[in-house]
């Protein structure tokens, strides 16, 4: 038996989005990536959304859009993708690593404040695995130090802090459609806010710099125009409506997708339940939902060991993530850190398969797997 670690839900239902598409012959920007900014939009209360080709390209521009230049400093978590740091990084600023909270994997608000200086901007807090950050509080020091707040919410579609979907508390919140995500669009991601001001400088950072991309000069007059102007520096990060088309077949299925792996991660916390060598995650009160990955902890120094083994027996795992700080580029600017906490955590975790059409079988075939490990 194979098990991969993550498996999209893609059916009759992307495919007959897909075909509208095709029959229209518009396959950029259009009224797909209209239609699904405006239900996402809606769905988590935001304003605005902003439809892009990745989470890392909306890190990027909601950094730019903030103003974030060189010079400036913005704290990052230490646990989390390359595509975080990088937000400051493609803007000449620097990246200040952060530790992170040992049962949540988040971002630890104590620290974050350590971390501070009179140089820095921002924050990115992560909402690691769809366990949502301590947002009151890391809101209430970003207010005291007046810091811009970017939400990095790529792991974290449906996920709720205290009942209101994540990404409408930061000034911008950025998420991720990438294939292996709780919903995709094969590629792709989104960008909220409520700022009219940041909503417009997004939609023309996506489309070169300027805020009157094809869709928009198409739709508004009777007869193409083909006039534009470039105000300022962008970049070619617009989503199109082929990612939209498979994007809103796939919101329709979030809410069963989410209940689906809630279950399925009950089921783990019950199952593993009583094993001395490895702990189960800790989701503390405040957040519900949304969870893109399950992550344990194998003790003693044997998570290498334990991979191995599954990796033998046809089961998927991962690591996510060890210290983003570890990454050679890092040493070639010349930017270090330690976070004792990461560093931990980093030698222990594991991500099992954890995705919403798993079988009861597989399921069953990963926790026997489990229990059979020495």
């Amino acid at each position: 038996m194979k098990i991969p670690l993550f498996k999209p839900n893609l059916g009759k239902e992307e495919l007959r989005n897909l075909a509208q598409v095709f029959k229209t012959g518009w396959v950029g920007a259009g009224p797909k990536t209209q239609e699904l900014e405006a239900q996402f939009a809606k769905s988590i209360g935001a304003r605005h959304a902003i439809g892009v080709t990745s989470c890392t390209a909306a890190l990027h521009i909601a950094a730019q859009a903030l103003g974030i230049k060189k010079g400036d400093e913005v704290i990052v978590p230490a646990t989390t993708v390359i595509s975080t740091p990088y937000a400051a990084l493609y803007n000449g600023a620097t990246p200040v690593f952060a530790d992170v909270e040992e049962d949540t994997l988040c971002l630890d608000p104590e620290d974050f404040e350590r971390k501070i200086t009179s140089k820095t901007k921002a924050v990115i807090p992560v909402h690691l695995g769809g366990h949502s950050c301590d947002m009151d509080r890391i809101m209430k020091i970003a207010r005291k130090y007046k810091l811009y707040v970017i939400e990095d919410c790529a792991n974290a579609q449906g996920t709720k802090y205290k009942g209101r979907p994540v990404g409408i508390f930061g000034n911008i919140g950025c998420f991720s459609f990438e294939a292996k995500k709780n919903m995709t669009t094969g590629d792709g991601g989104m960008l909220t806010t409520n700022s009219l001001q940041w909503a417009e400088k997004l939609r023309a950072f996506r489309w070169y710099g300027s805020r009157n991309d094809t869709w928009k000069r198409f739709s508004g007059n009777n007869k193409y125009s083909w006039h534009y102007d470039v105000a300022e520096l962008g970049w070619k990060y617009n989503m199109n409506d082929i990612m939209a088309a498979i994007g809103l077949a796939q919101f329709k299925k979030l809410p069963l997708a989410l209940s689906k792996k809630d279950k399925i991660r009950a089921r783990y916390n019950k199952e593993l339940q009583g094993i001395s060598w490895l702990a189960t995650p800790k989701d503390r009160s405040y957040t519900h939902s949304g969870y893109w990955l399950y992550v344990i902890r194998i003790k003693n120094g044997r998570r290498d060991k334990f991979i191995k083994y599954m990796g033998e027996k046809g089961i998927t795992t991962g690591v996510h993530f060890p210290p983003v700080y570890h990454h050679s580029y890092f040493k070639k600017l010349g930017i270090s850190a330690f976070c004792p906490v990461a560093e931990k955590v980093g030698k222990e975790i594991v991500s099992l398969p954890f995705f919403s059409t798993m079988k009861p079988s597989e399921f069953s075939y990963v926790v026997k797997s489990i229990r059979q490990f020495r």
